[in-house]
């Protein structure tokens, strides 16, 4: 009383077969102009409670978001790189006890989010 086995035939799911994968274009977020570096200044003072003025801040959310809109990203692109180049200090000083710091950084991104839209949509007289 042996039962044969036998080996039912396995195929490679269609993803597997084919022999070229189709890979989005890496975005090399990592990489901040001198523009955006000076975003980043501001928010990590933002973080660090130290005292700088608002329309600086406005000032260089306003130029990432020329850069980029001239460079031909979308609003939602600049959105996002606006807020990665926020996330940077959370990433690299974001330790337990830092809510008051967090929160801090939280307005100041929400401001530079709508400033950055505003300015994104805002008509050019040139």
């Amino acid at each position: 009383m042996h039962r044969a086995i036998t080996q039912t035939p396995r195929t490679m799911s269609l993803p597997l077969e084919t022999p070229y994968a189709v890979v989005a274009p890496p975005q090399q977020f990592f990489r901040l102009t001198a523009k955006e570096l000076r975003l980043r200044y501001y928010f990590l003072a933002a973080f660090n409670d130290a005292d700088k003025p608002d329309w600086a801040t406005q000032l260089a959310v306003r130029e990432v978001t020329d850069e980029m809109k001239n460079a031909g990203a979308s609003v939602e692109a600049v959105i996002k790189r606006v807020k990665y180049i926020a996330a940077i200090p959370i990433a690299f000083h974001y330790r337990f006890g830092y809510d008051d710091a967090q929160s801090r950084l939280v307005h100041a991104v929400s401001k530079a989010t709508s400033e950055c839209i505003e300015r994104y949509y805002e008509e050019t007289n040139d």
